[in-house]
């Protein structure tokens, strides 16, 4: 037990900047008071990573060494010497969050977000643990004239990718590039559609992308953390 609450306590001091404090649960709590409970803990999270500039992090290259004149970024990437300490330090901080968060409500079942509802008429995202929503958000779709449309339908969660790259021409743009149009987190739903983050902050709200769903990095970042392939179901309506 002194070992348990040691580790706790490490990673707490570590994080302590985007990482609001989970309390205790008694055992004979509903399981819609703990949903009530989880929105809240996620709620605070998602404020937290906000006020820690995550989406200049991913979008303006804030966290990264890369020189901020537009060849040379494009150079590093080239090279492969491009880092975002940054960026790494984000992701294993949230990652360590997710863990903490999926040990103390795993009384409510696997995934903890089951579904997730696109709304392409609303720019909306909701997420929810059974009937109970867990995160309302804005979100942009695809725009037929620049690429694809998000297709309609009852898809599911294919997998999470942690760090994505972008497929370039020249070359790959890695993970925490303020050029790579993934952000943050990507979730595959369906053939080449998927849900992730976002490098350019006025997209959100419009039907912008060439077919996946974009989110606001720390919006995605945390549901990445919540969902579970194959068992979160994705919805997508008009």
């Amino acid at each position: 037990m002194a070992v348990r609450l040691s580790i706790c306590l490490c990673v707490a001091i570590n994080f302590a900047h985007i990482s609001p404090a989970i309390s205790a649960s008694p055992p004979d709590q509903t399981a819609a008071a703990r949903v009530h409970e989880l929105r809240a803990v996620v709620s605070a999270y998602i404020d937290s990573l906000h006020a820690s500039s995550v989406e200049e992090i991913f979008t303006l290259g804030r966290g990264g060494n890369a020189p901020q004149g537009a060849i040379e970024k494009m150079n590093r990437v080239l090279d492969g010497s491009f880092r975002n300490p940054e960026a790494d330090r984000i992701s294993a901080a949230l990652q360590s969050w997710g863990r903490r968060i999926r040990g103390e409500f795993r009384d409510l079942g696997e995934p903890i977000i089951t579904r997730i509802v696109i709304e392409k008429s609303t720019h909306t995202a909701r997420c929810y643990h059974g009937d109970n929503m867990v995160l309302h958000t804005r979100i942009a779709v695809g725009n037929p004239a620049i690429g694809m449309d998000t297709p309609v339908g009852s898809y599911h969660v294919i997998y999470v990718d942690w760090k994505p790259v972008s497929r370039w021409m020249n070359g790959d743009v890695p993970y925490g590039h303020d050029y790579n149009p993934y952000g943050s987190r990507q979730i595959p739903f369906f053939r080449n559609w998927t849900m992730h983050g976002n490098n350019e902050p006025t997209a959100l709200g419009k039907d912008i992308s060439k077919g996946c769903v974009r989110f606001h990095n720390a919006e995605i970042m945390v549901i990445a953390e919540l969902v579970q392939a194959v068992k979160t179901r994705i919805e997508v309506i008009r």
